[in-house]
């Protein structure tokens, strides 16, 4: 085959090459050759599939500079792989899933990592492995399905309240609520809940969700260009907002969800955090997505300050 030039990200699968997601070559085997002139690409990407890629075959990749997504799927990967990705300084994404031969011993190569993403579902990651995962500094979702990880091994690393394990027959939905529950609980801070000012500030949510509901079935109908979108929506935040507005997000720059953006939300947890804030947690039940209000004390009463969303970690969006 004659190499191109250059090259973004390479896919092998049932015996055929793929280079920038057009550009195919009938490969049947992986050589050492072959795995030396695709590190020598600069590649964001890299995924093999049913392929018994050995650690030793992953050789040329080892500090690999621009490879941000790695996946090798399925194949003959031990713990002993992992040294090769400990130098990947902007590798995001690693994707192991079906290697029986890991059991996690070896993660604790990844210290110094900046990975977001694993993928160890169909493999022998244990608890011990799962503990050192935990410990990788960015690592925020950790797939662990058909694996030897124990419930008991998931509670043990509840004290990361950065990490999300992506599991969907391991445990149960109520085992898993119960691990977020108790990961929110072991990062609280020790100041006791104002039960009174909790149910004062869920009070407040209620009504702005009903609020806000309303005026976005209010906007399905009438549409952006309504004259009183803006007023309607600038009345809902004087009431029930003390975050300063800010672009990008409403009230200033108008939009909204037909299915209603806080329709389906259930309340979870209360955390206080000072004497005049505290955050309210909640779930969209439909969805299972997360958010924590900050609410503060303005007055007598309470308002919303800001909101976050549980993706890599809280992050913090708009209202």
């Amino acid at each position: 085959m004659e190499w191109p030039k250059r090259a973004r990200t390479a896919d092998w699968e049932n015996g055929v090459l793929t280079l920038d997601g057009e550009k195919k070559f009938d490969i049947p085997e992986l050589t050492t050759e072959i795995m030396e002139r695709l590190a020598g690409y600069t590649l964001v990407g890299f995924h093999v599939k049913g392929y018994p890629v050995t650690d030793e075959l992953l050789a040329p990749f080892a500090g690999h500079k621009s490879m941000v997504n790695f996946g090798v799927e399925n194949s003959a990967l031990t713990d002993a792989c992992f040294p090769v990705f400990s130098a990947m300084s902007k590798l995001r994404i690693l994707l192991l899933t079906g290697n029986s031969g890991i059991d996690g011993s070896g993660l604790s190569a990844l210290q110094s990592c900046k990975l977001d993403l694993l993928a160890l579902d169909h493999t022998g990651l244990d608890d011990a492995g799962l503990l050192q995962a935990a410990s990788i500094p960015k690592l925020s979702h950790i797939w662990i399905d058909h694996t030897a990880v124990t419930y008991e091994g998931l509670l043990a690393v509840a004290g990361n309240n950065y990490i999300k394990p992506v599991v969907h027959v391991q445990f149960t939905k109520e085992q898993m609520e119960h691990f977020s529950q108790f990961q929110r609980e072991k990062a609280k801070k020790p100041v006791q809940l104002d039960e009174q000012a909790a149910s004062e500030c869920r009070r407040v949510l209620s009504a702005f969700f009903a609020e806000m509901t309303e005026w976005e079935q209010y906007m399905e109908q009438a549409g952006f260009e309504d004259p009183e979108a803006v007023p309607r929506l600038l009345a809902i935040w004087e009431k029930y907002v003390s975050e300063k507005p800010h672009p990008g997000y409403l009230p200033l720059d108008l939009s909204y969800s037909a299915q209603g953006t806080y329709k389906g939300e259930e309340f979870l947890d209360a955390e206080q955090i000072t004497k005049n804030k505290l955050y309210i947690y909640t779930r969209e039940k439909n969805t299972s997505f997360d958010r924590r209000f900050l609410m503060k004390r303005v007055g007598e009463g309470w308002m919303i300050d800001a909101v976050q969303e549980r993706l890599d970690g809280w992050q913090r969006t708009g209202l």
